[in-house]
């Protein structure tokens, strides 16, 4: 049997493709599909003024659920709750490092960055908690992919810029430039960030359920269903991280019109519902209601 994987066409996306890929290949001919969304179009526009379905996700799902390709593989963090219909995640494989990353132009950490530094990053969770840390710190916008982002860099746009662990790794590049892992302690990943999510058709989620990682799918579930009880985006500063155990240790911290950081341990067995509660209640205490 053959599938058609649909993929966006960055060296990052094909990076994630291939790690879907090997496993398919285990079962089945693979083809792969190239497919430009809107976040790949417009580069220079902050991902969080886009309105509506993710930037990164909805041309691939609507290939998908137009037959044009058979899975679509997706940084889970960029696909959002509403999905294209016909569509479903199927799928998540073992989590990559779920941790930002900060890489500056002469290997400085945090700490030792300037007063007034420049730092590169379009996300407004990743300003708010950088701002927290250090308020001197001054933010211009940077967009593009992952290479594009460290070459802006050398060329001494920025001072430093933050970037997902998880895309160092898996490009190889953890290995090549020297950076400074953020922890969860400090800076409280988005949600689903270092997971790779496989969509496919409604009815023929057996076709991928075999890649599925148990572990990583409860900590995406957990992560998912705080922030769709927040009800917010990626235009709202939010991290959530969960991380799974025997519990589930699961880390929120809201920096929009108040700052709130929780902290709890969920049972495994009732975990999402656990999650969904604390965050209709953040909801309540930042939003009113």
């Amino acid at each position: 049997m053959k599938l058609v994987v649909g993929t966006r066409g960055s060296k990052l996306a094909l990076a994630q493709t291939k790690k879907v890929v090997e496993r398919l290949k285990e079962k089945y001919e693979v083809e792969i599909k190239i497919v430009k969304t809107a976040g790949d179009i417009m580069k220079d526009k902050p991902l969080y003024e886009f309105k509506g379905m993710g930037a990164f996700v909805r041309a691939l799902d609507t290939e998908l659920a137009e037959g044009k390709v058979d899975i679509a593989v997706h940084s889970f963090k960029d696909v959002p709750s509403q999905r294209v219909k016909r569509t479903v995640i199927a799928a998540v494989i073992e989590r990559d490092s779920p941790c930002d990353a900060l890489v500056s132009k002469d290997g400085e950490r945090l700490e030792e960055l300037d007063k007034g530094a420049v730092i590169g990053t379009s996300s407004l969770r990743r300003r708010a908690q950088l701002k927290r840390v250090r308020d001197d710190f001054r933010f211009e916008n940077l967009r593009g992919n992952l290479d594009t982002r460290l070459r802006k860099l050398r060329e001494g746009m920025y001072d430093a810029i933050v970037v997902a662990e998880a895309g160092l790794q898996r490009l190889g590049l953890d290995k090549e430039i020297e950076y400074q892992r953020l922890e969860p302690s400090l800076v409280v990943p988005p949600a689903n960030q270092g997971i790779i999510a496989v969509a496919t058709r409604e009815g023929e989620e057996e076709l991928v359920s075999f890649l599925n990682d148990e572990k990583t799918w409860l900590e995406a579930m957990v992560e998912r269903a705080v922030i769709r009880e927040l009800g917010v985006g990626c235009a709202v500063p939010v991290g959530v991280y969960a991380q799974a155990g025997n519990k589930v240790r699961l880390t929120c911290e809201i920096l929009d019109k108040k700052y709130i950081r929780v902290e709890e341990e969920l049972s495994r067995e009732s975990a999402v519902e656990e999650a969904a509660e604390i965050g209709r209640e953040l909801r309540k205490e930042v939003y009113g209601g």
